[in-house]
């Protein structure tokens, strides 16, 4: 979570405070650049501290500059560069966010003893924020400084280096050692919140990231009561050295609780900022010896220290001025307090705090690291759920297509099974009736051709007259083609074997061509044929007959409804697969009739009904079973754009050129 933070400015009342203000991200960046610059300065600066501070030298010990030549010489590029008038200046600096009179108590007496040491030395007191402090420190932009007792460890474990002086003596503490903490504060109405365990998942305000006493001993404190102090309140704010602001946005509810340094609640009551009973402390400690509320543990005071490159003489000057100094009236003054154990212990576990870069971490990922890692897997159990129903739903589905698929075929067979079944009933009462016909048709019939005989006997000796010869000829040669159907029907309904004889199949087909022309209406149809001079094969002339009429027949009654308007029949009788095991001769009749679909043209290997209206679905039946007696092939085959080629194929019978192609000619009819 992005916090955000606020920064004011400070000025000073020294002689030559400085006031310094930058924002928040560039705070940020410099404060990386120069702790990484600060720990390698350390390395640096360690050759010229030749031994540590003991003890406080007294105070007519003289100053000695013959280090500084030393450190410019031993400067390598990266690191900070002592300036040239370097041994004419020493600068201080310092923080204070509450009105505790330090300054005017403390600071400006310690500068005027300082002075007087360093008659020589231009000393200069800068006050900054404690961020702002920090950042100096690491730049070594200061000589000596006054911060946390957190900070200095924090200094000195890092290697950077740093050499205390003197520790600072408060009138509200009467052991400088604990004279250091926090302090959590809510509204003074708040009934829900009784104790630091209340806060959890809360917003609070503090100070600043990186302060000691500020935020650091609050987290000590809250790591008491948890193993994740860092991930225990749902968001902090900082408001960049500003305890008006922590104040302000718990007084107006934007936080449930702030944290501020300990006094410093008592500093905004004394200056009218805050009234006694407007705000509750949680969690309060009574400590002896302290005069003010805190709700952490106490930790030593603020520490002056000195920048390790400093000279000896210079900090054993320094140190024993200041802690030659007597306790003001007040109880301001300088001490000897350098336990900082349990200020180590909180900076060991809470360094990469004051070490982080940007000061204002992101700790999402930390505080919610597991939440999410439960929330990421949940969300691909989720996802892996619905690939794995959707692969169930998908294959089902196409089970149950299938299963579909092969409901409709199966009805869709059981249809053409119930309408072929439907066809045969029909085919065999035809067949009855056929029989029954030819059984009462043979004496009429043969009463006719003896009527026409005796008739023609008759007439024959009253003069002939030729058309009459023709119509009595005609009659006799028609009765005796009505006998030899009756005849074979007969035979049919009697299964008979039938005996193939030697024929001309193109005199079958001429004849057939013939009897088709005088019984069909061929009115507005061009017919063609091409025709072999000799097709010898062996079979039933009268059922082949019969086979290619009804060819002609069909062909016929597509032709009268061609797209193109005119009707053509095409008739082509020739050999193919001379040069063959298998010579055939082959019959095709073709029309420009309408095109078919492809199930009516699936319907042709099968037959089962009529298009003409008083048709019985009954003639392609017929000639595929003729073709079946003749061992021939009778197919279809749909022609471009439109129409139909109807092809029987009949094996030839091997006689001397039966194989030769004859001239074809062509016949119009029509």
């Amino acid at each position: 979570m992005t916090r955000q933070r606020s920064l004011r400015p400070f000025k000073g009342k020294a002689q030559r405070d400085v006031a310094v203000s930058r924002p928040a991200a560039e705070r940020r960046k410099l404060f990386s650049a120069a702790l990484a610059a600060g720990l390698l300065a350390s390395l640096f600066a360690l050759g010229f501290c030749a031994s540590p501070l003991s003890a406080a030298p007294s105070a007519s010990d003289t100053v000695v500059d013959d280090g500084w030549a030393d450190t410019e010489a031993a400067a390598v590029e990266g690191l900070p560069i002592i300036p040239e008038a370097r041994g004419k200046r020493l600068r201080i600096g310092y923080f204070e966010r509450a009105e505790t009179n330090m300054r005017k108590k403390l600071l400006i007496p310690s500068l005027e003893r300082l002075r007087s040491a360093f008659p020589t030395l231009e000393i200069e007191l800068v006050k900054l924020s404690e961020f702002e402090l920090q950042l100096g420190v690491i730049k070594r932009e200061f000589d000596l400084f006054l911060v946390s007792s957190g900070f200095y460890t924090y200094l000195a474990d890092a290697g950077s280096g740093a050499i205390w002086l003197a520790t600072r003596k408060t009138p509200v503490a009467t052991v400088s050692e604990k004279a250091s903490g926090s302090v959590f504060i809510v509204r003074g109405d708040s009934d829900e919140l009784l104790e630091l365990g209340d806060l959890r998942s809360k917003r609070v305000a503090a100070i600043e990231k990186s302060s000691f006493s500020g935020w650091l001993t609050a987290l000590a404190a809250i790591g008491n009561i948890t193993q994740y102090p860092n991930n225990f309140f749902g968001k902090v704010f900082f408001t960049s050295d500003s305890p008006e602001e922590v104040v302000e946005m718990v007084r107006e509810g934007r936080v449930e609780a702030g944290v501020l340094s300990t006094c410093e609640l008592e500093s905004l009551q004394l200056q009218g900022l805050v009234s006694q009973d407007e705000f509750r402390v949680l969690g309060e400690r009574p400590v002896e010896g302290f005069a003010c509320r805190t709700s952490t543990q106490l930790y030593p005071d603020l520490v002056l220290a000195a920048r390790p490159d400093l000279p000896a003489e210079w900090g054993k000057i320094a140190s024993s001025t200041l802690l030659g100094m007597p306790l003001t009236a007040d109880g301001w003054g300088w001490t000897v307090a350098n336990q900082v154990n349990d200020s180590r212990r909180v900076i060991h576990r809470y360094a990469g705090v004051m070490a982080s870069a940007d000061g204002d971490r992101d700790d999402t990922t930390d505080r919610y690291k597991y939440a999410m890692l439960i929330g990421f897997l949940i969300l691909a159990g989720s996802v892996g759920y619905n690939i794995l129903v959707s692969r169930v739903v998908r294959n089902r589905t196409r089970a149950l297509v299938q299963i579909i698929d092969e409901k409709s075929a199966l009805e869709e067979s059981e249809k053409e099974n119930r309408a072929r079944l439907s066809q045969l009933e029909r085919a065999g009462i035809v067949s009855e009736l056929s029989s029954m016909i030819a059984h009462e048709l043979r004496q009429p019939v043969a009463s006719l051709i003896n009527y026409a005989d005796g008739l023609q006997l008759y007439l024959g000796g009253r003069g002939k007259d030729p058309m009459i010869d023709e119509a009595t000829r005609e009659i006799a040669e028609q009765a005796e083609r009505v006998s030899e159907i009756v005849e074979r029907v007969r035979k049919y309904a009697k299964q008979k074997t039938q005996v193939h004889a030697p024929i001309d199949l193109c005199e079958v087909t001429k004849r057939a061509f013939v009897t088709f022309g005088s019984s069909a209406d061929r009115t507005g149809v061009r017919i063609t044929s091409d025709f072999a001079d000799k097709a010898p094969i062996e079979g039933d002339p009268l059922e082949l007959e019969l086979l290619i009429v009804n060819l002609l027949k069909n062909a016929l009654h597509a032709a009268k409804a061609s797209p193109e308007g005119k009707g053509t029949i095409s008739i082509r009788l020739f050999a193919d697969g001379v040069t063959s095991d298998d010579p055939r001769w082959v019959l095709e009749v073709r029309d420009n009739g309408p095109a078919i679909s492809d199930a009516q043209f699936n319907d042709l290997a099968h037959p089962i009904s009529s298009d003409k209206l008083e048709g019985l679905g009954l003639g392609l039946s017929i000639c595929r079973v003729i073709a079946e007696r003749h061992a021939a092939k009778l197919r279809f085959r749909r022609v471009e754009p439109s129409g139909l080629c109807a092809i029987l194929s009949m094996a030839q019978r091997q006689t001397d050129g039966a194989g030769s192609r004859p001239k074809a000619g062509e016949h119009e009819v029509g």
